[in-house]
């Protein structure tokens, strides 16, 4: 909604599962952009992502995936998006010891004791990740705990 409310032209599909599709259906009818968002139920462990697109954002999503995960995960958004596509990753971006950000290293206890494989990953991780995937220009735009960002573009 931020986004759109941001870009008056832009259209946006939102693909999760789908008890968060539904309430975010309802959020998106309160706010009258039905008209303008595309809601797709799946479950990007299983499922492909809807093609055809600009911009993808992971928001606080490879936290809880193994670096094998997140690596298939790039994969099916770098086969999502259009030539010249945009990946936008919103989550810890850690320090190459993996101390820093703080809040992030004791995340990464959190990822490992409630999940089978995640953690917080560095950013040489990220971009390993992303450039097998087939990504170019990674870079980190911002370092600020959580609200790290990464992106790359598809050639």
């Amino acid at each position: 909604i931020a986004f759109l409310n941001a870009a008056p032209d832009m259209k946006a599909t939102l693909f999760d599962l789908p008890p968060v599709i539904e309430m975010a259906r309802e959020r998106i009818e309160q706010a009258g952009m039905m008209d303008r968002v595309t809601l797709v139920p799946g479950n990007f462990y299983e499922d492909e992502l809807p093609p055809g697109h600009d911009l993808a954002l992971l928001s606080a999503i490879i936290h809880q995936n193994s670096l094998e995960q997140n690596q298939d995960l790039y994969r099916k958004v770098f086969q999502a998006l259009n030539p010249g596509g945009r990946i936008v990753i919103r989550d810890h971006v850690m320090s190459p010891d993996r101390t820093q950000p703080l809040d992030g290293a004791i995340f990464a206890v959190n990822m490992l004791v409630n999940t089978e494989g995640g953690g917080t990953w560095t950013f040489d991780e990220i971009k390993d990740g992303l450039t097998r995937a087939g990504f170019s220009r990674v870079k980190q735009l911002q370092s600020k705990g959580m609200f790290s960002l990464v992106e790359a573009f598809k050639p």
